[in-house]
């Protein structure tokens, strides 16, 4: 397990909307999340009760339905503490493109793709799905930038952001297509692909690319700045935050 330090965005005028009255969550349902994630553990008290506000209101905007099993408070309040992390840093964290977030108990059948998955981002039809116990896999390991959480919601926050423009958005999308114009550079492609740092899987296309580059963004914050400092300044900037903070070296 990774030591931690008190979280620090990556300062920014009005970065947060006043909360006057924040939802408040009971003791255990903190217990739950602290159990799993170490960035909420990390964070200030403040911090911790903005946090869970968002994570009930995440909770609140979303419809969690369960296939072969009975979804509980822990698989609410795991997810969607996973997808508060990711937008954490921005002042608009709602995933406005999807209304479900759907959970197998194990790998399913996708009637999109007619292949078995462990985790799927449909805006079409407004779901998130995941296999439950490869969602909790992605915790055993904080260091081997596989998370399922964070690489599916990481699709849903980025189809969020293409569809719903705001500020926020806007600045996320323009970071994200700076960083495929500086990708163009063939030294630096040469670069990414000599280091082994992302899996293959990463190349798949640009939105796979930026959900792989988002779990080592959380996962291993030192040796991606390490490897590639330049696209990790694109991530930092894309989300506000500068996750090497978080957690110590």
């Amino acid at each position: 397990m990774k030591e931690t330090t008190n979280l620090k965005l990556v300062p920014r005028k009005n970065l947060f909307r006043l909360v006057l009255f924040p939802k408040r969550m009971k003791k255990s349902e903190k217990e739950i999340i602290a159990a799993k994630n170490e960035f909420y553990r990390a964070l200030t008290p403040f911090q911790k009760c903005l946090f869970e506000h968002r994570v009930l209101v995440f909770i609140k905007n979303h419809q969690f339905i369960g296939k072969n099993l009975k979804v509980t408070r822990e698989m609410e309040l795991l997810i969607a503490a996973t997808a508060i992390m990711l937008s954490f840093g921005l002042d608009r964290y709602l995933y406005l493109s999807f209304d479900y977030i759907l959970i197998y108990p194990d790998i399913f059948y996708s009637q999109l793709s007619k292949e078995e998955h462990k985790g799927e981002a449909n805006p079409k039809y407004k779901v998130i799905v995941f296999s439950w116990k490869h969602f909790l896999e992605g915790f055993e390991d904080a260091t081997d930038n596989l998370n399922l959480g964070i690489h599916e919601l990481t699709h849903g926050l980025h189809f969020s952001f293409l569809k719903y423009r705001n500020y926020t958005s806007r600045r996320f999308i323009s970071k994200y297509n700076e960083l495929l114009e500086f990708l163009t550079d063939k030294k630096e492609q040469k670069k990414i692909i000599a280091s082994k740092y992302f899996r293959d899987y990463a190349f798949e296309n640009q939105y796979e690319f930026l959900s792989v580059l988002v779990e080592h963004f959380f996962e291993t914050p030192h040796e991606f700045y390490r490897k590639h400092p330049k696209i990790y300044n694109y991530l930092r900037d894309m989300f506000n935050l500068d996750t090497r903070v978080v957690f110590k070296d």
